[in-house]
């Protein structure tokens, strides 16, 4: 793949085309997160509102039943499902479980439990568990 770039501040408004064998899920990512406007999160901690950009969120997980965004020292409540917020997340964010999302950047490492099962231990000290049916596109995305 070749990608070539022409830079120029006078055009009126941002500009990208593809030229693609085939569309495959990677170009799907990048397609939808260069078409979003979006880059943060309306979240809520002990009823006041905060604006967090996705660059601050470790992880997104199921807590009791309420959507919880994990910044490093901080968690805060998304009114929201799990399933509206991946819809808006860029392409750091991967689904690890089906109550947890996290950014890749931010793990630190992952740990192989005596059970088999693997968790993805997170910069801010959070342990969360990788399913086994996402650990395949774990790996894919660390490229390991």
């Amino acid at each position: 793949m070749k990608v070539k770039l022409n830079i120029d501040p006078s055009l009126p408004e941002e500009k990208a085309e593809f030229w693609l064998k085939k569309m495959t899920a990677r170009f799907e990512r990048i397609t939808k997160e260069l078409n979003s406007e979006q880059d943060f999160l309306w979240c809520y901690l002990d009823g006041d509102a905060y604006e967090i950009n996705f660059s601050q969120i470790n992880a997104i997980q199921i807590e009791n039943e309420k959507t919880m965004i994990c910044t490093q020292n901080q968690k805060y409540v998304y009114r929201g499902r799990l399933y509206q917020v991946q819809s808006v997340l860029p392409n750091d964010f991967i689904m690890i479980s089906r109550g947890a999302i996290v950014n890749y950047h931010f793990i630190d490492h992952l740990e192989i439990i005596n059970t088999g099962n693997i968790d993805a231990l997170l910069e801010n000290g959070l342990r969360v568990q990788v399913s086994r049916r996402r650990i395949k596109d774990l790996k894919e995305r660390l490229g390991l």
